[in-house]
């Protein structure tokens, strides 16, 4: 079972902050209806991830 989000440590917060960057740059570069709803719907999931992160500090 994955874990908790608010449980991640430091690597695993970057690399999923990574990944949104990463998911929004290959959708600026996406022309193909089908593969851009299928980043979008990738890139949502990713974001609310990342929301549920609790601050770093």
């Amino acid at each position: 079972m994955p874990r908790h989000t608010s449980t991640l440590p430091a690597h695993a917060r970057y690399a999923l902050v990574t990944h949104v960057a990463e998911l929004q740059a290959e959708l600026a570069s996406i022309s193909c209806p089908r593969e851009r709803r299928t980043i979008q719907a990738e890139l949502k999931a990713a974001q609310a991830r990342v929301a549920q992160l609790p601050p770093e500090g």
